[in-house]
């Protein structure tokens, strides 16, 4: 005879006063990572997934991330929503880049980022004066993060990763922008929050721009004003002689459009291939207008040498998992797009400096080494 539990089951199923329940014993039943099969029935979520990704970025963080492990990502992970849904939503993303072909890890994916974007609007229509320093660090730190999934091929992209009908420079979807969209929104949040920059970017700027070798600091909110980092053909066929140096960069003359992204580049084409330089690179997005996206939707050849260009400075990260395969295989379209176009058999001095520029955009995705030299090689050292 099984012994009685040494324990008692009070029950209040009478008005009068007390009872002494029964002890039950709880039913086998079979558990499964999504949960038993009762948790199931009633839907109850359960947090074995979020826990798997959490194990994930902590196993793979250099690999995910390119950046030292820091304490105060996870701090901010275990006390900001925001911050936590956009690690997950890295994370999950990372993990289909991994294994591709699993759907709980697709499924894993469109969940955590559609958490960490409806997290994100939620900030973002916060009434500023609601918001704190912290908060606004918090919201940019996300939008770097996000800029990754945003450059990611999508899986049923990444399928094709190496068609070039899937890239904007062919494609004929109305939302073949849609990844460079979220990026570009960079530009807009720095203005929005001007008054918070300086702070935020001493909490940004050690964590993805500073070059521990050199102790340089990069503002990336910096432009050079002057014409002298920039070639004199990309002055000439940019049309920036004209150079006005205000901020506007949805103005209709060339000089006006073309300024930000080239002086840009100029700056970024010949600095060392190094991890750093990777985070500064990625920020070219931040620096195009609207009426830059609209030539760049319509194939405009001048902007979509621009963004190949830059495309190429990416390609010299190839072991860098969210930017290898949209670089890889975009730049390779618009050379081709541009190819196509014979834009080398212009006539007179146009066709010569088109020549050039092609030359230049083929040999973009070419490393640099500390003094500016291009390496054959586009795999450097440890911090790439």
């Amino acid at each position: 005879m099984v012994p009685r539990p040494n324990f008692q089951v009070l029950s209040y199923n009478s008005a009068s006063g007390v009872q002494v329940g029964e002890y039950r014993r709880r039913k086998f039943h079979r558990k499964a990572i999504s949960g038993c099969s009762a948790c199931k029935a009633k839907r109850v979520k359960t947090a074995t997934p979020n826990l798997n990704l959490i194990q994930h970025f902590l196993t793979h963080w250099h690999r995910i991330f390119q950046i030292p492990f820091q304490d105060n990502i996870m701090s901010l992970s275990k006390s900001d929503p925001l911050i936590r849904s956009t690690v997950l939503a890295v994370a999950a993303c990372h993990l289909r880049h991994v294994s591709p072909g699993v759907l709980q890890h697709r499924i894993a994916e469109h969940v955590q980022q559609s958490v960490a974007l409806r997290q994100f609007q939620k900030v973002l229509d916060t009434p500023r004066e609601h918001m704190s320093q912290s908060d606004v660090d918090a919201l940019f730190l996300s939008a770097m993060l996000l800029n990754m999934i945003a450059f990611a091929l999508p899986e049923a992209e990444a399928v094709h990763d190496a068609t070039a009908a899937m890239s904007l420079a062919f494609s004929s979807h109305e939302d073949r922008l849609g990844w460079l969209d979220l990026q570009a929104g960079f530009r807009p949040l720095l203005l929005a929050f001007d008054v918070y920059i300086e702070k935020t970017m001493e909490f940004i700027g050690p964590l993805f721009f500073d070059d521990e070798r050199s102790g340089e600091h990069w503002d990336f909110t910096m432009l050079s004003k002057g014409l002298d980092r920039i070639p004199p053909r990309w002055v000439q066929i940019f049309e920036l002689d004209g150079l006005g140096f205000g901020c506007d960069t949805d103005g209709n003359t060339p000089a006006a459009v073309y300024r930000a992204p080239a002086t840009f580049l100029a700056y970024m084409k010949d600095v060392e291939t190094i991890r750093c330089n990777m985070f500064k690179a990625g920020q070219f997005p931040a620096k195009i207008g609207l009426a830059f996206r609209a030539l760049l939707f319509d194939r405009d050849e001048r902007a979509l040498w621009l963004l190949g260009y830059w495309l190429g400075i990416m390609c010299r990260y190839p072991s860098v998992w969210w930017c290898q395969r949209r670089a890889k295989r975009d730049y390779s379209a618009v050379c081709l797009y541009l190819g196509g176009l014979q834009v080398v058999n212009k006539p007179g001095s146009e066709g010569e400096q088109w020549r050039e520029l092609m030359q230049e955009l083929y040999e973009a995705p070419l490393a640099r080494d500390a003094r500016g030299v291009q390496v054959r090689s586009t795999r450097t050292g440890k911090e790439v």
